[in-house]
């Protein structure tokens, strides 16, 4: 089963006490356009949940948006509207609702809301089974948003391109669009997201008949997905994974692979998976010679089929469940039965025997008991220290994973706020703030994802800020050379962060004034434990820096404060010269591994 990303907006998560306190202040304005903040506050809130509550909203958006004669805004009314209309499955009446807001967007040269609308008008055509008609337009939203350089956009659209050709057999477009989208994802540090385009991928080798190439992918996809983080696509790899072991030869480890898929799909409620799950297990079954099992299954699978197009299909389901499990008890009873009543009848015969050694017995069976109670109780303890240490593991995991999750989204804002900034040096300034809140984002995805909750692994997480990096100023590789030579060490997250936002401000300065008009060139990261001291360098071949010049205007000089502030904090020496371009030498003699 494919996954799809979201082809609309990125909304807010509504809230019922938001919801009634924008209504409530929303019944207290006067029909005009002050009117429009809540209205379009109202629409985010309901679109996904309540649909045809945010409808009229939307509608009344559009007509008030027409007396600020503001093209943009007249098109985000229209484009509101079709969201609602998709979400509720009207796709021909959002179709119409995206062209009009196509013809507003355009009118007001509004390009990344131009591209946006050509996906939804894909998206459109797509649900209409017009999928020849869907592809020009995902084309043209893809162009568009390379050409504005919203790589997180042209991931998606590439994804939903992919689907298209994947719908019609074009499996090898369909693959080449999915490792774009991969690519672009990784790249981000968009892990999560990155997996569910990494189980398209393996998905489409597979159909390709490619299965041992399908399989790291699928395992690439696990591990980028930690538990609790999004168990539908967890469960939906699982199962497509079950799958490709199964066409591979290995039934037994494919058996415990989709179970793990099916008790995911239990939990989060998803028909889909269940029924494509029971599929897998009963071809599994009857590859390894177990017909009754694989029938058991395969009705499982069909009434799944047919409760997601009749809710009270599912009642039969359960029964049916129930039945199979309790056909399972009767049978482990039964094999209980015969086990107790083949001891009944060796008791009988070792009877004599075993009343000679009664009192040698008694004396034994008490040592035991003692041995027993002491064993029990130490495990107790030993169970209640492991109880309290997986608790105290899980918190710290949250907690970091929330960290993580409110710089993300602090990102996303300064992502949002510089759409808006027409000076250069402003946009800028923004998007080094962006990059600093990344790079500690970072720190804090990778802590609640490993098995070490209080160390950085730190050549995986130089190689990931720096790529990043790069990928954030719009450089591509065949400009820009990147090459890290990294111990493998493990530090501490005081040491962490600090050290992050460090080569942060050094990497930016590189990438920024280096290199200038498109000059290629290559950056050289190292980073060695001498001698009880942390050496870094940071190396480029670009135009060289004079330390003694005074700054420019377009330097405010906050990076390098930045810099000494933290190498202060680090107890860090450190240099600036050229040797044929900028080399920074940093020599930190207050780090910390990690415990």
């Amino acid at each position: 089963m494919r996954c799809a990303f979201l082809f609309l907006l990125v909304l807010a998560v509504p809230l019922k006490a938001q919801v009634d306190s924008l209504r409530d202040v929303l019944s207290t304005l006067p029909n005009d356009t002050s009117r429009l903040p809540l209205l379009k506050e109202l629409v985010r809130n309901l679109v996904f949940v309540q649909p045809d509550s945010a409808l009229p909203y939307a509608v009344a958006y559009h007509q008030l948006a027409k007396a600020t004669k503001d093209p943009v805004r007249i098109g985000e009314g229209a484009n509101f509207a079709g969201m609602c209309l998709q979400t509720t499955n009207e796709h021909e009446k959002a179709f119409a609702w995206y062209l009009e807001a196509l013809h507003w967007f355009e009118q007001g040269d509004d390009p990344w809301y131009t591209a946006i609308t050509h996906n939804n008008i894909g998206a459109a055509l797509e649900h209409q089974d017009q999928r020849t008609k869907a592809r020009p337009w995902y084309r043209g939203a893809l162009d568009r948003f390379r050409a504005i350089g919203d790589s997180v956009w042209v991931a998606n659209v590439s994804n939903n391109l992919a689907n298209l050709y994947y719908q019609e057999g074009a499996l090898d477009s369909a693959a080449y669009f999915y490792a774009e989208a991969d690519r672009i994802l990784t790249g981000q540090g968009q892990l999560e997201f990155a997996a569910a385009v990494r189980m398209n991928l393996a998905n489409t080798l597979m159909q390709q008949g490619r299965e041992p190439d399908a399989l790291p992918f699928y395992r690439d996809a696990l591990s980028v997905l930690p538990e609790g983080s999004d168990e539908s696509t967890r469960a939906n790899v699982l199962v497509n994974m079950a799958e490709c072991l199964g066409r591979i030869g290995r039934p037994d480890t494919a058996l415990v692979v989709v179970r793990s898929g099916i008790a995911l799909a239990t939990k989060v409620g998803s028909k889909e998976i269940l029924m494509n799950g029971h599929e897998v297990m009963s071809n599994l079954f009857e590859q390894q010679g177990l017909p009754d099992s694989a029938l058991v299954h395969y009705r499982l699978h069909t009434a799944w089929k047919d409760s997601i197009f009749n809710e009270d299909r599912s009642i039969q389901v359960a029964e049916l469940q129930e039945r199979y499990e309790s056909g399972k008890k009767d049978a482990e009873l039964e094999r209980n039965r015969a086990t107790l009543e083949r001891n009944a009848f060796e008791k009988k015969a070792l009877g004599a025997g075993a009343l000679l050694l009664l009192l040698a017995g008694i004396f034994a069976f008490r040592a035991y008991r003692i041995r027993k109670r002491s064993s029990e109780q130490l495990a107790a303890k030993n169970s209640m220290i492991e109880l309290a240490l997986k608790e105290k593991e899980l918190l710290l995991r949250e907690i970091h994973h929330r960290v993580k999750n409110n710089l993300q989204v602090i990102s996303s804002l300064l992502s949002i706020q510089s759409r808006g900034i027409t000076d250069q040096k402003a946009r800028e300034a923004v998007r080094d703030s962006r990059d600093r809140v990344k790079s500690m984002a970072l720190i804090h995805q990778d802590l609640y994802k490993e098995e070490d909750l209080t160390g950085i692994d730190l050549p995986t997480y130089v190689e990931k800020l720096a790529r990043s990096l790069v990928s954030s100023h719009q450089l591509s590789p065949e400009q820009i050379s990147l090459t890290t030579n990294v111990d493998p060490l493990v530090l501490d997250v005081d040491t962490a962060i600090p050290l992050g936002l460090i080569l942060n401000e050094l990497l930016t300065n590189a990438l920024k004034y280096a290199f200038p008009e498109g000059r290629p060139g290559s950056l050289w990261i190292t980073i060695r434990e001498q001698n009880g001291h942390l050496h870094v360098e940071v190396r480029d071949d670009g135009v060289g820096y004079d330390p003694s010049a005074e700054r420019g205007e377009e330097s405010s000089g906050f990076g390098l404060d930045m810099v000494r502030t933290f190498a202060t904090k680090l107890q860090a020496e450190w240099e600036v010269r050229n040797d044929g371009g900028t080399v920074v030498v940093l020599r930190i003699g207050r780090y910390k591994l990690a415990s």
